[in-house]
């Protein structure tokens, strides 16, 4: 159940991940450059957890509550950082720096709340 669940995950993952990377396909094509490094960023977060989650797996040795816990964690410590970058862009008045801290904090919002939907849900 645990191993169904894990690979549930990883294809959203690799969905969200495919989704950004056509949409920074197309960005690009459209000559539009900055749009298309925010597509990259996501793209970034989602290998992250996705390297993160099958670390875990190894870590856990099939124990669901060890690998869920181990995620959880993870996914408040990473975003730390990027908070703290975030508020001291703010402090700069860094307004790129500031969006691209905030769009790795939205992608790990959305990472969690699919996460702890997908584990909560009978396999």
């Amino acid at each position: 159940m645990m191993k169904t669940k894990i690979d549930q995950f990883i294809s959203w993952l690799d969905g969200q991940a495919a989704d950004c990377e056509n949409k920074k396909k197309k960005l690009l094509e459209d000559d539009r450059i900055d749009e298309s490094v925010f597509e990259k960023i996501k793209i970034n977060v989602y290998d992250i957890f996705r390297t993160i989650l099958l670390a875990g797996e190894k870590s856990s040795n099939g124990d669901a509550q060890k690998l869920k816990e181990f995620f959880l964690l993870k996914l408040e410590q990473i975003p730390a950082h990027w908070i703290a970058s975030y508020n001291k862009a703010k402090q700069n008045d860094d307004i790129e720096k500031m969006q691209i801290e905030s769009l790795k904090l939205d992608t790990v919002q959305a990472i969690r709340a699919k996460f702890l939907q997908n584990w909560e849900e009978k396999a």
